[in-house]
């Protein structure tokens, strides 16, 4: 039996700086510990040998436990390409089953494309007939305008020569044949005029009669008429007559050029149309086509082949987890609408853990940390992984626990399990983050606390000392201690019976009952 006395003085003194030292996320593991310690295991007030642990030096892992389930780090959607919202599955995969890159997925009714298809094809025969008839309508446009505008350009040619042919030539002749009969005239006029000065001569000598001379006298009255005339007709072909025929040789000339001018724009406008027409023909033409290669590629889609090896799951399924029982199963005869979610294929060969860890333990992970997997679906089973990483952001408890703040991690299995997993499955995981190597430990239920002092019940004979320990790092299952205890001490895992304790943290000694 141990000298209680000598314990006790080895014992005083001592002080639980450790507990100062031990970070906050340590506290919280302790917690349930400390709580779940105050049953009690012995009878009659004996303490079976069992509720006693002896303090050795040896080493332990810490670990940090979270759940959570399995997920897929690589998996590919297969969504509805088609349009509308009606589109009946006529067959589809069963969900479960692992399928290879190529197999059939599933397949739609098809006869409402096949039909569109038909009706595009007819609507592109027509486009085509009137792109044809538009392209003739454009050629012939052409070629009138072509036409017309030479016709419009001879008219000004010939207007614009008739004006310098007669600026050049009748205007000549007219001035020449004016200046002509005036001359003429003049001539005659001044020939009459001094034959019939000697005519009187000769009258007053009576070698002329009276009436030859009168006769002589109405020539020179009809010769100074003429020669009147003549400048008169000269002057009004200069003061009128040429530039009544200027001003409508230059009209003609102007009307010619405002014709062609005329013609231009409504050819033009005709032309513009014709293509326009055409463009518009084109373009129908183009739409008509895409649609069919649009409702061609849609038939494609009918029937939809995995794009890679993976686990069929239903997107059905997948909905039935984010909106409840609602969601309906796909099956054959399922209306399917555009990009809606109908397979997803995860790469069961590679399979990460996606679990929670308290946000007072969320620093202690870090990327590249060993870890151990079990399934619910098979407990005895423990794989390997290793630590992807941690989320940014922490996520709260919910309705059921809104102080509750939780960082997801992601944890990846090594891919030789050999196991029949599935995305879903709930799993259990323990995060490696330190080893305690060649130290003094204890069993977390032999740790106790009274305010900020941390002690254990220390072994006295058949009583106890509330005995003052310095405290680190700790485990679910193991408390380091630093201070306090020697190797070879024994302490105990549950309360003392009562009057066992001799010695309290508080410094009084404790007389033992009988």
């Amino acid at each position: 039996m141990m000298n209680t006395q000598s314990i006790s003085n080895r014992r005083r003194g001592l002080t639980s700086t450790g507990v100062l030292v031990a970070a906050g996320a340590t506290m919280i593991m302790l917690g349930a510990a400390w709580l779940a310690s105050d049953g009690s295991s012995y009878s009659n007030g004996v303490v079976d040998q069992a509720d006693l642990y002896e303090v050795e030096l040896g080493s332990f892992d810490i670990t940090i436990p979270a759940s959570g389930e399995l997920a897929a780090l690589e998996q590919v959607e297969v969504r509805c390409e088609l349009d509308g919202n009606n589109n009946a599955l006529v067959e589809i995969v069963n969900e479960g089953i692992n399928v290879r890159e190529g197999d059939l997925l599933f397949r739609t009714d098809n006869a409402g494309i096949l039909e569109k298809i038909q009706n595009s094809e007819d609507a592109v025969v027509g486009a085509e007939n009137t792109l044809r008839n538009r392209e003739a309508s454009l050629e012939i446009s052409e070629g009138y305008r072509k036409s017309e505008m030479q016709k419009a350009q001879v008219k000004v040619d010939q207007a614009e020569l008739a004006l310098k042919s007669w600026e050049e030539g009748e205007v000549l002749r007219e001035r020449e044949k004016l200046d002509l009969a005036v001359l003429t005239a003049e001539k005659e006029y001044d020939r009459l005029k001094e034959k019939h000065e000697k005519s009187k001569e000769l009258y007053e000598k009576n070698f002329l009669s009276k009436d030859e001379l009168d006769r002589e006298s109405i020539d020179l009255l009809r010769k100074e008429s003429a020669l009147k005339t003549a400048n008169t007709n000269k002057e009004i072909y200069e003061k009128y007559t040429y530039f009544k025929e200027k001003l409508q040789k230059e009209s003609d000339s102007n009307q010619a050029i405002a014709e062609m001018g005329r013609t231009d724009k409504r050819t033009a406008a005709e032309l513009r149309s014709a293509q326009d027409n055409m463009k518009a023909a084109g373009a129908a033409l183009e739409s008509r086509q895409e649609w069919l290669e649009k409702y061609q590629l849609q038939l494609t889609q009918t029937e939809v082949f995995a794009p890679s090896d993976g686990m069929v799951v239903y997107g059905s399924t997948i909905n039935r987890g984010k909106r409840g029982d609602n969601e309906k199963a796909l099956q054959v005869g399922s209306k399917l609408y555009r990009n809606q979610l109908v397979i997803v294929l995860p790469n069961i060969d590679r399979m990460a853990a996606d679990v929670k860890v308290n946000e007072a333990l969320s620093g202690l992970v870090e990327t590249g940390q060993s870890a151990m997997i079990k399934t619910d679906a098979i407990p005895d089973a423990i794989i390997e992984g290793t630590v992807l990483g941690v989320s940014v952001l922490a996520e709260d408890g919910g309705w059921r626990d809104p102080n509750r703040r939780d960082y997801g991690v992601e944890v990846e299995l090594d891919e030789d399990h050999n196991l029949a997993l599935k995305p879903s499955m709930r799993v259990k995981v323990d995060i490696f983050v330190d080893k305690v190597v060649d130290a003094l430990f204890v069993p977390i239920q032999a740790i106790h606390r009274r305010g900020r002092d941390v002690y254990v019940y220390l072994r006295d004979g058949d009583e106890y000392i509330e005995q003052l320990v310095d405290i680190n790092r700790n485990s679910e299952l193991y408390v380091e201690i630093v201070g306090g205890l020697e190797i070879g001490d024994e302490v105990l895992l549950i309360n003392p019976p009562t009057g066992t304790v001799v010695h309290s943290i508080g410094g009084d000694e404790v007389e033992p009952t009988s």
